[in-house]
């Protein structure tokens, strides 16, 4: 899913890091900047790196905005937590981890993509492993509470396995690229562009997963805070990310490039790896009752699988107070 970015140094205890140094903030009235997390893709890397997002909102007097990147979602949402960012984007599966967690925050705009389009299993290339099957008791790492887990989740579920029937190495994406190149792991369930870069520089190979028959969403995520008592300024920030994905879905190869200059990929890889998403590459779209229905069974899914300590409601954290301008 492209909620799902490279950064090969995690801005290490970033969340803490921030609160720590006075950033975690209310969001009360009083303050003007808008705090963004990012990742290196999708809308909000599109719009810290053209500049005019950040621009259009201190033309409505809002911002400024400043950015904070992250490598996944799970410490993206550890820092809207401690109150050090205000709005991000993340995949489906952190967002239930945070519910069942009670953290207060609201999904309040969504991007659904198709099956499991952006998430993957890699294998070394001279793995014996051709079918999830043969999965049973292998090594194998994902990033726990991200998208990855409900994928390798979901694909297990598909031939008859669960999570407990593998060794799970919960390892952050740059640690399990190397894990998977030394060969201490014998799988790695990830998204794009880690997924690409293990493939063209590692020589990994890919398994195919099973669909789950959901949807897969990136969900734009805020605090609690800034929801409640910045509703306008969350408002107007969600239509300029809604202006910035329609200029981005007329303009791929702007973003292409820098994509390819942040992860140092190739552009023609790029454009194999960005034609996976044809028309839903860019969206920003309102929550929805089908958006809060899918969240649910995600959700459900993950109870099931014994990773979630408690079901959850998915329609509690749905914030469905934006109508797009």
């Amino acid at each position: 899913m492209i909620s799902r970015r490279q950064s090969l140094i995690l801005l290490g205890g970033t969340a803490a890091g921030l609160a720590l140094a006075g950033c975690g903030r209310k969001a009360g009235p009083e303050r003007k900047d808008v705090i963004f997390a990012t990742q290196k893709n999708g809308v909000p890397f599109l719009a810290e790196t053209r500049g005019e997002f950040a621009k259009r909102l201190e033309k409505r007097g809002l911002g400024p905005v400043k950015w904070v990147e992250f490598a996944s979602g799970p410490p993206l949402i550890e820092a809207i937590r401690a109150g050090a960012v205000d709005i991000g984007l993340v995949g489906d599966t952190p967002v239930a981890y945070a519910q069942a967690a009670g953290t207060d925050l609201n999904f309040v705009a969504a991007q659904s993509f198709p099956g499991l389009v952006g998430s993957g299993l890699l294998v070394p290339a001279k793995s014996s492993v051709t079918s999830l099957a043969q999965l049973k008791g292998k090594r194998i790492a994902y990033t726990k509470g991200s998208a990855a887990e409900f994928a390798l989740a979901a694909g297990l579920k598909q031939v008859g396995l669960g999570l407990k029937d593998i060794q799970a190495a919960n390892l952050s994406p740059g640690d399990a690229q190397t894990a998977l190149a030394n060969g201490s792991v014998d799988g790695w369930v990830i998204w794009d562009p880690f997924f690409t870069l293990a493939q063209i520089r590692g020589g990994a190979r890919e398994v195919p997963l099973p669909a789950s028959g959901l949807n897969t969403t990136a969900f734009y995520i805020a605090s609690g805070d800034f929801t409640r008592n910045r509703t306008d300024v969350l408002r107007a920030t969600l239509d300029e990310l809604r202006a910035e994905a329609a200029w981005g879905n007329a303009n791929r190869n702007f973003y292409r490039d820098q994509v390819a200059k942040a992860t140092r990929l190739p552009p023609q890889v790029l454009d194999g790896m960005l034609a996976r998403y044809k028309d839903f590459l860019f969206r920003v779209d309102p929550v929805t009752p089908e958006v809060i229905e899918n969240q649910q069974k995600v959700s459900d899914y993950l109870f099931d699988a014994g990773v979630l300590p408690k079901r959850v409601d998915a329609s509690k954290a749905a914030w469905t107070g934006w109508k797009p301008a």
